[in-house]
């Protein structure tokens, strides 16, 4: 299978598993909304140190600025947007998935749009080190098969590292010899098997975010 089409279907399955589905500021099922995270939590913390799982919040095509928030009872916890593409920057324990819900400030019957995003904890910088980054997308391919549950079968090896925000890069293996970073949908992407002795990336500078793919 193609690297593009492995992407695919991994889109695919996260966008399955992440459905668009009616909101309101009515009471929501947080696991409605945060799919996979429970399983994501319930894995030992070295084994997710590196990695982690994030929810976007879209109505349309653009982020989300409406208000959302965690209630438990009489308390309202809010939970904050990225206002550059609507990234929940504040996610629900284990407790809070199991007892609280979620309210968002929109009218009722509007469509939300969700979307799930594996990205490498590694700190977005000019210049990463390859190592890091490719110890993140190791660690990723095994946790998330293993949230991932009964639909882990269907579910192809993460095996590339993008970087949105950026329009080129390039990595320095460690004999010092440079290699541009392919392009895929326009990000620079880094597959660490195809640079095994890879040890800096370098961009003209920080990108958004290491998607996994």
């Amino acid at each position: 299978m193609s690297q593009a089409s492995r992407r695919t279907l991994l889109a695919g399955i996260l966008a399955l598993a992440a459905f668009p589905a009616a909101a309101s500021d009515k009471l929501v099922d947080p696991k409605k909304v945060f799919r996979y995270l429970d399983e994501y939590l319930k894995l030992p913390a070295a084994e997710r140190s590196r990695f982690r799982i994030n929810y976007y919040l879209r109505l349309g095509p653009k982020p989300l600025t409406a208000p959302v928030w965690l209630v438990e009872g009489a308390t309202k916890t809010p939970l904050p947007l990225r206002a550059s593409d609507g990234r929940v920057e504040r996610l629900p324990t284990a407790a809070e998935l199991a007892t609280a819900k979620i309210q968002v400030g929109v009218d009722e019957g509007t469509k939300l749009g969700l979307s799930i995003g594996i990205e490498t904890l590694a700190a977005p910088t000019a210049e990463m080190d390859a190592r890091d980054v490719a110890a993140a997308l190791a660690q990723a391919a095994v946790g998330v098969k293993k949230a991932a549950g009964i639909m882990a079968m269907a579910m192809p090896k993460l095996t590339q590292v993008s970087f949105p925000g950026v329009a080129s890069g390039e990595v320095i293996t460690a004999d010092g010899k440079r290699s541009p970073l392919p392009l895929v949908k326009g990000a620079p992407t880094f597959t660490p098997a195809d640079f095994p002795n890879a040890r800096t990336l370098k961009f003209p500078k920080a990108p958004l975010k290491g998607d996994m793919g």
